[in-house]
Parts: structure tokens; sequence; C-alpha cells
């Protein structure tokens, strides 16, 4: 697919979105379009903290992750509250779409509102491009989530065999909340950001 063709679809959906071939470019984006003295959420993310983006937006920001050494009770409610909220999406469909799988809803919901809200941010590579909406679908339940579920210690089929999604009754299941975000809600801008290569799940 061409990427040109990709960022257009994204773009008359009314996103901001951007192809960067080199990470670093990316983080700096992010960090310029934020600035500093700003309050940043961040979701739970493998891309994110691959990127190393908490750190660099700690500079100069209150960054809420509950990832975070420091994290507290608050940490995730303060995370939803923040002027910015970064986070990644389990796919992406070429057509312009960002699909998420959450267990606990903290994340996709942050993507959609926050009541100060400036700007979200979506950061992917380049990896969870897909062709299409059904596709994109297909690779949250499939790829994205069973490697989530193992990665948190979930017992659940797709955690212990790794293979797809079984769509099981388990108490510890983490496909919870599966979105389709079609055009950035009122609340707020939304980047997204692909990246060259792979990274996260």
């Amino acid at each position: 697919m061409q990427m040109e063709q990709v960022l257009k679809n994204f773009r008359s959906r009314g996103f901001k979105a951007f192809y960067f071939k080199d990470a670093e470019a990316a983080k700096r984006f992010v960090a310029e379009t934020v600035g500093s003295g700003a309050t940043v959420g961040i979701g739970g993310s493998a891309t994110v903290a691959e990127l190393g983006l908490y750190e660099l937006l700690s500079k100069g920001n209150k960054v809420y992750w509950h990832g975070a050494p420091d994290r507290d009770e608050n940490t995730m409610r303060n995370a939803a509250g923040a002027e910015y909220y970064v986070s990644s999406a389990n796919a992406l469909g070429a057509g312009g779409e960002i699909v998420n799988i959450d267990g606990r809803g903290n994340r996709v919901a942050s993507t959609f509102y926050g009541p100060d809200r400036k700007a979200v941010f979506i950061v992917c590579g380049e990896n969870k491009l897909e062709d299409n909406l059904e596709k994109a679908v297909w690779r949250a339940k499939n790829i994205a989530a069973p490697l989530n579920a193992k990665r948190l210690g979930r017992k659940t089929p797709c955690a212990a065999r790794g293979d797809k999604c079984y769509n099981c009754s388990s108490p510890e299941r983490i496909c919870c909340a599966t979105t389709i975000m079609t055009n950035p809600t009122f609340c707020s801008p939304c980047y997204v950001i692909i990246i060259s290569g792979s990274y996260g799940f």
C-alpha cells in the first residue's frame, strides 16, 4: 500500500496523520507539539514504552503513566484528565481507522475524551498497518491481544497458546472493549503517527 494514500485517508477523516522513517524524529515531533509545562497521560502501550516517550515527555512536563515507578492510586484518573494523551493502537486500517482492544477501558476511553484535552497522539509502528478495516480488526484480536495477554501474565487460552483469539469467557480476558475510531471526536485533535519499522504488538 502507498503510505501517501494512507496518510491522505486518515487526513480526509480529520486526523492529523504523519509518517516518519526515523523513530527519533517522530519522538521529537510529539515532544515539540506537547511543549513544556503540560500534563500528559500515557496509556498502557508496549510501543510507547519501547520508544521511551515517558522518559522524553517527563522532561519539563508532569506525566501520568501507570507503568511509572512513582505511580499511585490516582495515576490513571490523572492520566485520563491530562491535557495531552499518548497511546498506541492495536491496528490501523489503511482506510483511516484506528482499532483498539482494552480490558480496563482507561486507554481507549482516554483516546476519545478528556475534559481538558488539547490533543491525542496515536503512535504506531508500520507493522500495525493493515490493508483494510476487516484485517485491522483481525490483527487486533488475533495478534495484538494474545501477545498482550501473555505479556500481562493472564490465564487465558490466547496467552497460553499464543496463536489466536479463542473468544474465551475467562475472568482474566483482556478483550472487554473493542473500539474503532473513524474520526477524531469533538473533544480534541488526534495525531496519528506512523513510524517505519516494527514497534510494539
